[in-house]
């Protein structure tokens, strides 16, 4: 059971509205600093009861801290949502209004891309930047696509793609949802939007896994088939950009 809100809880929230976006164990350490800061050396609550009581209070104002996974490397985040974010504007607000522009059509680009690719070449983006209806730039589109990776919107792959990172999956989840709902796939076993991961060879089976999640899945299973229609799995069948 979790106890009331309380000045520790206040603490970690106050220290995380400046990034809103951490790795789990920068979570952890802000818990215990929070405590430490009231002078109270042993937590009262779990980390995971200390997070649903500030969830707890935060349902009031439709905002909640949420947990994923990092597509990449499976690293735990977590990031503080707006859960009636239908709006991108609302979301997205240390922009401009041409800013957001630009970037819900890279999301455009990204989410409706062939063949479950799930990014847009840098070429590609720069180009479209100059399509918008207030144009944007070559130069200052290459600044705007470099803060947009600084700020952990999206990701600059090796191979010069762009992608959606974890912070854009997990706040804008639900504008993702309710505007590409027919373009989007799900990870097999944990449920949540997958961009980069692995998939089935059979081209109509919809099985597809992030990479942590096929570790996990398939740790426990004596043999390494897919399971819906139980061909063998090739880990070589990858979603990436």
């Amino acid at each position: 059971m979790t106890s009331s809100y309380a000045n520790s809880h206040r603490l970690f929230l106050q220290a995380s509205m400046s990034e809103r976006f951490f790795p789990e164990t920068k979570a952890i350490e802000m818990y215990r600093k929070a405590y430490l800061a009231n002078n109270v050396r042993r937590p009262t609550e779990t980390f995971q009861e200390f997070m649903a009581s500030i969830n707890q209070k935060l349902n009031s104002i439709d905002m909640e801290f949420r947990k994923s996974h990092d597509e990449t490397d499976g690293t735990p985040v977590w990031a503080l949502v707006n859960t009636n974010g239908d709006e991108i504007s609302k979301l997205v607000t240390e922009y401009t209004a041409v800013e957001i522009s630009y970037f819900k059509h890279l999301i455009e680009l990204i989410v409706t891309a062939d063949y479950e690719e799930f990014s847009v070449s840098s070429i590609t983006a720069l180009r479209e930047a100059s399509k918008l209806k207030t144009t944007i730039t070559k130069s200052a589109a290459e600044s705007l696509l470099q803060k947009f990776v600084e700020d952990k919107w999206l990701i600059l792959s090796k191979n010069g793609k762009y992608s959606l990172s974890q912070r854009a999956i997990l706040e804008l989840q639900v504008y993702l949802k309710e505007t590409y709902e027919d373009n989007l796939i799900e990870c097999t076993l944990c449920y949540d939007i997958i961009t980069k991961g692995q998939r089935c060879d059979v081209q109509q089976c919809k099985s597809r896994f992030h990479h942590h999640c096929s570790r996990n899945y398939f740790a426990s299973q004596t043999e390494k088939v897919c399971p819906s229609c139980k061909i063998a799995w090739k880990e070589s069948n990858v979603i990436e950009s």
